[in-house]
């Protein structure tokens, strides 16, 4: 199956960003180092796929996968590997 939808970065994002080891469910963050990676993390976010935090604070910016980006990955690499 294809993903249409999703560009390759944001397919990358998606599985860049995996499940913590300790609930195999919340995702990892990806920290956004340029307006390339916002974008794609707004892209993300807009399909519901995920959530960012925008710089400042303690942390710069960030992409966070949620339950749903998770379970698109899984099926993405699933997918690949089949």
């Amino acid at each position: 199956m294809t993903w249409p939808n999703l560009t390759p970065r944001q397919l990358a994002m998606l599985i860049e960003s995996k499940p913590d080891d300790l609930t195999g469910r919340e995702g990892v963050g990806i920290e956004l180092r340029t307006g390339a990676d916002y974008a794609v993390a707004k892209a993300l976010e807009r399909r519901k796929l995920g959530h960012r935090e925008g710089p400042g604070g303690f942390l710069p910016g960030m992409y966070w996968n949620n339950a749903m980006g998770l379970a698109v990955r899984v099926a993405v690499m699933t997918d690949e590997e089949g």
